[in-house]
């Protein structure tokens, strides 16, 4: 069952279809990725995550709540 599996996975990496979708995904996620790394980064200039996760979550659930209100 694995290696049938596994087959099937590398025909679909094979397949320009499938790569074309996987890069336009990646090209529409990208701005969003970048975004969130940047909310962590920031959270982690404020609060230290290894002083105080709690904190850091804490900052980081309050970052996200900010921004879909807006």
């Amino acid at each position: 069952m694995r290696a049938a599996l596994f087959q099937i996975v590398r025909r679909l990496a094979a397949d320009p279809r499938v790569q074309e979708k996987a890069v336009d995904l990646m090209q529409r996620a990208k701005p969003k990725l970048q975004a969130a790394a940047a909310e962590i980064r920031s959270a982690a200039r404020d609060v230290d995550p290894r002083q105080d996760p709690r904190g850091f979550a804490r900052r980081l659930k309050q970052g996200w709540t900010d921004r879909t209100r807006s």
